[in-house]
């Protein structure tokens, strides 16, 4: 399983990623690494991946000594990789509210584990259906995150569910 890492830098609004790019940019030219970076806009709650620009995640404190600690965030994540399959992604036909107490377990670069609460579940052009969580950095997540970021599903009675489908022992 391949890991992803991404730097991920927060504005309040996209005026202030505006007000604020130079100075970000020149901040990433200073530490080019390995990281993917992107930034995240508050009020609209949308993100943008920077594609010509990268970071090395040891000199995180650079940005957050800039943006500040909370609008600066490193992530290490798995993703499945199949070389042969191309991945294409599915379009959302419905949505559908979750109407029980299930949250999506993340595992976060450290070891440890993050719980995020499952809102919706999205009916797919490919058939599938993909439970949708909040996370209050990115919002609610992208139907492959569904399956590629998140561990494991567990209903509020302790069912755990795989990303794949099906009940776990």
């Amino acid at each position: 399983m391949a890991k992803v890492k991404e730097v991920w830098v927060r504005f309040n609004s996209t005026e202030d990623f505006f007000e604020n790019e130079e100075r970000l940019f020149s901040l990433l030219d200073e530490a080019p690494g390995d990281s993917i970076v992107r930034v995240y806009d508050a009020s609209t709650k949308g993100c943008k991946k920077l594609s010509s620009r990268s970071f090395n995640e040891t000199q995180i404190s650079i940005l957050a000594d800039a943006f500040g600690k909370d609008n600066v965030k490193f992530q290490e994540r798995k993703v499945k990789a199949e070389r042969n399959k191309p991945y294409t992604r599915p379009i959302i036909r419905q949505i559908i509210p979750c109407n029980h107490d299930m949250y999506a377990v993340v595992r976060d670069s450290d070891g440890g584990e993050c719980k995020y609460r499952v809102l919706l579940y999205a009916l797919c052009s490919d058939g599938e259906v993909y439970p949708l969580f909040f996370d209050d950095w990115y919002g609610v997540c992208l139907s492959a995150d569904a399956l590629f970021c998140a561990d494991r599903y567990e209903l509020e009675g302790g069912e755990v569910y795989s990303p794949e489908g099906g009940k776990q022992e």
